[in-house]
């Protein structure tokens, strides 16, 4: 798993996701040598500030939009999007880290991925119901359904489906819609909960 991380990690060179510098071995304990971000992850700073503006969401989530295409172009699916893997730093710039579920998507499923069979990976709040199933099927549109879920904390200060035992969550997150998040503030368009709706 710390090979396809690394592999995974290496693949990338984009500005909205934490660069890999060094890859390593000391002592027996291997390593990954990332850049340093001096910022915030998206998670405390909700938890700090409250919900964001409209517009810090939208663009902070339009930034991660385009590293998920650049990851996708390249074969690469990050399988833990939430706003704790997101940091923002001091010049504004939002930044994916933690390639620590991230799979290529080549890896043949039989003996490449290290996905173990009937293992769910990713955090309940934010995952996806085909990865909840089994991450293996990930692709893509996961990450854009997590992504989708992280929106949605951004704007209200909850994940979609804040109450219930892990079970409970995953379920929900196959079988229904979260509450229109319009419940929570009222400065929030059509074609934004469109977007959302859809993401």
């Amino acid at each position: 798993r710390f090979r396809i991380e690394a592999q995974s990690a290496a693949k990338l060179d984009h500005p909205n996701i934490a660069r890999v510098y060094n890859v390593g071995e000391a002592a027996q304990w291997h390593y990954l040598v990332f850049e340093f971000i001096e910022g915030i992850n998206l998670r405390q700073l909700v938890l700090d500030r409250g919900p964001l503006s409209v517009d810090d969401a939208t663009h902070f989530v339009c930034q991660v939009s385009d590293a998920l295409q650049h990851a996708s172009e390249r074969g690469v699916v990050h399988r833990d999007i939430k706003p704790s893997n997101i940091l923002l730093a001091t010049d504004g710039k939002a930044k994916i880290v933690d390639m620590g579920l991230a799979r290529t998507t080549a890896l043949d499923r039989s003996q490449g991925d290290q996905t173990a069979s009937g293992t769910t990976l990713g955090t309940f709040d934010y995952i996806s119901p085909e990865q909840a199933h089994d991450p293996r099927d990930a692709d893509v549109r996961s990450d854009i359904y997590s992504l989708g879920c992280t929106l949605y904390y951004l704007l209200t200060g909850q994940p979609p489906f804040p109450d219930g035992t892990a079970l409970q969550k995953l379920l929900m997150h196959g079988s229904k819609m979260p509450e229109d998040p319009r419940i929570f503030r009222d400065d929030l368009s059509d074609p934004l909960i469109a977007i959302l709706k859809k993401m």
